[in-house]
């Protein structure tokens, strides 16, 4: 009898942790099951800076200019990924060509770096010296914004 009894409490409390887990995950999504929209990295420099009128226009001009160039350069890391597997359909397998595609590769994702780190040096530069001070505090906040969500846990 004393053990279904705490059978029983086992499995209310059970019950009770996949419930608040299921609720917090359903308050946490968007619309359409999808999770809620990361913060758009331009709003929260602006925001965070208090940039001015022309500066928040300066910086929309920059931030544009850049976004085209990182897209040209993410669309030709996914021809040289594309290139790089349809090397593994060949029955011989030329080591040359594979570690040029490999070297393409690299040298590509080293142009979106430095694009993106000349962005940011740019926008400094169009900061007052207070500024420059925030900017040099929140960097790094706006930049994990840039980055990929982590995969989710299974």
């Amino acid at each position: 009898m004393e053990n279904s009894k705490f059978l029983k409490i086992v499995i209310i409390i059970l019950l009770l942790i996949n419930i608040s887990t299921l609720a917090f995950m359903w308050m946490h999504k968007g619309p359409h099951g999808m999770p809620p929209p990361r913060q758009e990295i331009g709003d929260f420099l602006i925001r965070e800076l208090n940039f001015t009128e022309t500066q928040r226009k300066q910086f929309v001009k920059m931030r544009d200019e850049h976004r085209s160039s990182v897209r040209n350069l993410r669309e030709q890391s996914r021809e040289l990924h594309d290139d790089f597997f349809d090397l593994l359909a060949s029955s011989s397998t030329d080591s040359i060509k594979v570690n040029q595609l490999a070297d393409s590769i690299t040298f590509n994702q080293k142009q979106i770096e430095l694009s993106t780190f000349y962005h940011f040096q740019k926008v400094r530069g169009i900061c007052t010296t207070e500024q420059q001070k925030k900017f040099d505090e929140v960097i790094n906040d706006a930049l994990r914004m840039m980055a990929p969500p982590p995969p989710p846990h299974r």
